[in-house]
């Protein structure tokens, strides 16, 4: 009997760390006009990116349905194994549902179903979390149960150009949309909880990094035993100084650094930088 693990591709580990890790990927599907596809297996940050710039529309995106996760669910119950799967936020998709659907046909009750309540790196850090608590010698429900409680301190903060793309993908109000516009300033956004919001406004990319902290510090700040995750989108001219200023301001080395793929680079668009922490 042994743990396998389950993400959805907007945790964005590239195939081969998925594969390093022993977690297993289910892509979602990211459309431009008929054209579909399937999110880090046909369509790499790099190449997505400059479509999106050439792109007249926003492309959409598309969860996967019960059936994709179908085949897993049934291999893992014929073998005896526990099935943890750590899936994008519910509250931004309908993947975990989908899941869920899936666990009832095949009638298993060791499959455990998180809502990570995150995305991208966020994502990461809880998968990591995960991870470690195995090596603790921690069984299936053990590591979900802790996992369900830290979850909710996992935050993403990041600096985007704009917030055109959030508003257009309706992971953000209109009013959200209007203020965050205001006299040309940088937002910074925080995730948690599933929920996208604005967490301050500054001028200019070094203003918004400064800003960045004091949204973190505001929430009670990083938990600097568990780490953090870096992540980008596209081709990011200010991820330099976004590292720098990083590591120098809190005296320690990131842990990964995500390229963020299609999925949620529709929502974000290029140039974003981010930062996955576990709050104290």
């Amino acid at each position: 009997m042994s743990i396998r693990f389950i993400c959805d591709s907007t945790c964005d580990y590239t195939e081969q760390q998925a594969k390093e890790l022993g977690i297993t990927l289910v892509p979602l599907k990211v459309l431009f006009g008929e054209k579909e596809y399937f999110d880090g297996v046909d369509i790499k940050p790099e190449a997505f990116y400059d479509m999106l710039a050439d792109s007249e529309e926003l492309p959409t995106t598309s969860q996967p349905s019960p059936e994709a996760f179908l085949q897993y669910f049934r291999e893992a119950k014929e073998a005896g194994d526990d099935v943890i799967c750590i899936l994008l936020a519910s509250k931004l998709s309908g993947t975990c549902q989908s899941a869920l659907v899936a666990k009832d046909i095949v009638e298993y009750e060791r499959i455990y179903i998180i809502d990570s309540m995150q995305a991208t790196l966020g994502t990461q850090l809880l998968t990591e979390r995960a991870f470690a608590l195995q090596k603790e010698g921690k069984n299936a429900e053990q590591i979900v149960e802790i996992l369900e409680k830290e979850k909710e301190k996992v935050c993403i903060y990041l600096i985007v150009d704009t917030l055109l793309y959030l508003q257009k993908g309706g992971r953000l109000s209109a009013t959200g949309m209007v203020v965050g516009s205001a006299l040309n300033l940088k937002p910074v956004l925080a995730v948690r909880y599933g929920e996208v919001k604005v967490a301050g406004l500054a001028r200019g990319q070094k203003g918004a990094r400064e800003k960045l902290l004091k949204a973190m510090e505001k929430d009670g700040g990083m938990d600097k035993s568990r780490g953090y995750n870096l992540g980008y989108t596209g081709n990011n001219e200010f991820l330099g100084e976004f590292q720098d200023f990083i590591r120098e301001r809190l005296g320690t080395e990131y842990n990964k650094m995500v390229a963020v793929g299609s999925v949620i680079g529709v929502h974000v668009g290029p140039g974003a930088s981010a930062i996955a922490v576990f709050l104290n």
